[in-house]
């Protein structure tokens, strides 16, 4: 065998002029998924791809993970390799992270509702009139588009109840998923108020005991409502979907 553009290193003999073209489908497969790796934890680092003047710095990153699977390749055709592929490598980054990020997004729906106190043991019922949710309630609604949670409450409680509530204390979350959609209640309470109670086309508001608030023909989901703005201990609800309906879990 002709020793011409061949040396000796580490006891192996090594073609010096070897050509990336010259390697492996399996050896170009794992050195194109390390310049991958090594592309994308520069940009997750740094914020930005690796200019011209640090290709350097991602190509010995890649050329020690070569060496350390005692693949022989020219340092320099490693290095023209990158170079002709960054676009490519970049672009590929890029997909990974958005689908990532993707991956983590959800359509949401953020509700609320405010268990409105006077001092004398009642609380404010609304008697929901709705197709779709019915039932004795908490004042409450949706949250549009660029609302803040509290204001959107406070909002939604002077539409339908004509009180405008003051210093409202986070109570905790009620949530579940239907049809891909997450929907998620913020549970208020309040005990200072201003205006006059009346009702609105939601329903019929009035204040009536707590007690016997719990004996009429509750909302969906309400037992669970008042049992996490009454306790200390309990905060969240989630509604999973059983064979026999949702089910809550509480935390």
């Amino acid at each position: 065998m002709s020793r011409k553009n061949h040396k000796m290193i580490d006891g192996r003999l090594l073609q010096t002029n070897k050509k990336y073209s010259q390697l492996k489908m399996k050896q170009k497969e794992k050195i194109a998924e390390w310049m991958f790796q090594v592309t994308r934890d520069y940009y997750m680092k740094k914020c930005t791809f690796p200019s011209d003047k640090h290709l350097e710095e991602v190509v010995d990153s890649v050329y020690e993970k070569i060496e350390d699977a005692e693949i022989w390749i020219p340092y320099g055709e490693v290095f023209k390799h990158y170079k002709s592929k960054r676009s490519d490598i970049n672009k590929h980054v890029r997909k990974s992270l958005n689908e990532k990020e993707e991956s983590r997004i959800e359509k949401v729906c953020f509700m609320n509702m405010c268990m409105i106190q006077d001092h004398k043991g009642n609380v404010l019922a609304l008697d929901k009139v709705n197709d779709s949710y019915t039932g004795t309630t908490f004042p409450g609604g949706h949250v549009e588009a660029n609302e803040i949670f509290q204001k959107s409450m406070i909002r939604e409680v002077w539409e339908e109840t004509g009180l405008r509530v003051e210093a409202p204390k986070l109570g905790g979350l009620y949530h579940w998923h239907k049809s891909g959609v997450h929907y998620v209640i913020t549970l208020y309470k309040a005990d200072k108020f201003t205006g006059e109670l009346k009702s609105s086309e939601e329903g019929r508001v009035y204040w009536i005991p707590l007690e016997e608030l719990k004996t009429k023909e509750l909302a969906t989901g309400m037992e669970h409502v008042l049992r996490i703005l009454e306790s200390e201990k309990v905060d969240e609800c989630y509604m999973h979907l059983e064979a026999d309906g949702y089910v809550g879990d509480l935390y």
